[in-house]
């Protein structure tokens, strides 16, 4: 028996997400109910394809310096649930330390000019969450100057400034003719802030953007045409695989003061 390629593979997987979208969530009258349908089913798809060290929800992402603001409600938070846990699990959506959080998905049912800014303001709000990530490990300790040869369990506070990464996937665009187009519209929109798209995929176009990092001035994009979701899902792997992750400092949280 021949074995199916990953790349025929994702692009069978890309053709259901074509049909789901334009014939099974189109047939919701309302479009609220329309883009949760959408973001249920690409929540799904990745519970389904990524490491189970990844948990997968939504909500609002926050950090322990009160003065940052909160994150806009986030489609789908990639997030750590192995040393750590969100701070709030409400029936609607929940609440995660940035310290938890790999990364975030910003799920469109079809992308329009209009919505690029709100995406990097969004995504601006986040990178900014993330100066603020830190974490704890226990070490041996004198117990006191008194007795230096008896030790026990203290601990360091270790601080990360990389942010969570941020991603967009859309199940189809209007408004942009080629992808050397839609390039164009990305850059002006990210000039006005201090955001960066780890990955962008359009599925009807077929189109996969990612950003340069520590290209600002100005931002750089590389284009690919071709195999949207399997390099959506490969630089999806190896951006938030780069992120650091270990039990946070929740007592920065839970401190009267913040």
């Amino acid at each position: 028996m021949k074995t199916t390629s990953i790349r025929s593979y994702y692009s069978a997987l890309q053709e259901q997400f074509r049909l789901q979208s334009s014939i099974l969530t189109d047939v919701l009258p309302h479009s609220g109910e329309r883009g949760r349908n959408n973001e249920e089913r690409f929540r799904e798809f990745l519970s389904r394809v990524l490491p189970k060290k990844y948990s997968i929800g939504s909500g609002f992402v926050v950090c322990s310096e009160p003065s940052v603001p909160v994150s806009s409600q986030t489609d789908v938070v990639l997030f750590d649930e192995f040393h750590n846990s969100p701070i709030h699990r409400e029936l609607a959506s929940h609440v995660y330390p940035v310290e938890i959080v790999y990364g975030t998905v910003e799920v469109k049912g079809r992308l329009e000019k209009r919505d690029l800014r709100k995406i990097f303001e969004d995504a601006a709000k986040i990178r900014a969450l993330g100066q603020y990530r830190y974490y704890i490990k226990y070490e041996s300790v004198a117990k006191s100057d008194a007795q230096p040869t008896k030790q026990v369990v203290g601990l360091a506070e270790l601080h990360s400034a990389v942010p969570p990464r941020a991603f967009v996937f859309a199940y189809e665009q209007t408004g942009w003719r080629t992808l050397f187009e839609f390039v164009d519209s990305l850059r002006e929109a990210d000039r006005e802030f201090a955001a960066h798209i780890h990955g962008l995929a359009v599925l009807d176009s077929d189109w996969y953007v990612t950003q340069e990092a520590h290209a600002e001035n100005p931002p750089k994009y590389r284009p690919i045409e071709g195999n949207a979701l399997l390099n959506s899902i490969n630089g999806m792997l190896h951006s938030i695989g780069s992120v650091t992750m270990m039990q946070m400092s929740i007592d920065r949280y839970y401190r009267g003061d913040t």
